[in-house]
């Protein structure tokens, strides 16, 4: 599972702590937060705007590494 800890629609602070609790004892499952990024994996920094989306940037590479290690590994 990948968060962004920058995204104001599913944030850290209350959905994560769900998942978190709903997902426990699950070793099949890991959770990855991208503290810069927002909801579309945007790196930046502050908190995120629905202006932030507008701009045209690049996804965060550390997660696209790792979104491709997950689905070359067949996890899931």
């Amino acid at each position: 599972m990948v968060v962004e800890a920058r995204d104001y629609q599913v944030t850290v602070a209350d959905d994560l702590v769900r998942w978190r609790q709903g997902l426990a004892g699950r070793p099949d499952v890991d959770i990855r937060v991208y503290e810069a990024d927002d909801h579309l994996f945007f790196p930046g920094a502050g908190p995120s705007t629905p202006a932030e989306y507008a701009t045209p940037q690049h996804v965060d590479p550390a997660a696209v590494a790792d979104i491709a290690h997950w689905l070359s590994h067949g996890r899931g």
